[in-house]
């Protein structure tokens, strides 16, 4: 019975371990939406940094960033523009892939979503170097180990 018993556990664990995938992982798979779809990402006006043109067109530096990032991973970006708390309501439901442009250090959504790493941007050659972060959904691991890996690696962030 007592050998019944240890075959039954070490089967039990066996068919557990067998279920858990590779981690980090992501509440919503981002990754594969944005490989098989697009990586939407929201950009709210922030000049220098993101500017959004009359006919939606989103430039700046941080833009040309998370552009970047796209081509790195072969992903499409699919532009989100808009006002900077809509934008991040939908970032908090995992609906967009980052938010560009309009955060301030005091954000009342720092602890309702992800955030980068600190970027290595200037809005100029001979510009200041503020802190300045994308934000990314919460919940979403490997989405978020994958954007700051990029970072570190290709972007010089610390």
């Amino acid at each position: 019975m007592h050998r019944i018993r240890a075959m039954a556990w070490v089967m039990l664990a066996s068919a557990t371990l067998a279920g858990c995938g590779p981690y980090p992982r992501d509440a919503d798979d981002l990754s594969t939406q944005a490989a098989q779809h697009a990586m939407r990402v929201g950009a709210s006006d922030d000049p220098p940094w993101v500017v959004v043109g009359d006919d939606g067109r989103v430039s700046g530096p941080e833009a040309e960033l998370v552009q970047r990032f796209a081509d790195a991973h072969g992903y499409r970006v699919e532009w989100k523009p808009g006002g900077h708390d809509a934008l991040m309501r939908e970032l908090e439901r995992a609906r967009l892939h980052a938010v560009v442009g309009g955060h301030d250090a005091d954000s009342p959504w720092k602890p309702k979503v992800g955030w980068s790493r600190p970027l290595g941007l200037r809005a100029g050659p001979d510009g200041p170097m503020p802190e300045r972060r994308i934000a990314l959904p919460p919940g979403q691991s490997a989405w978020h180990l994958s954007f700051d890996e990029y970072l570190v690696e290709r972007e010089g962030a610390q």
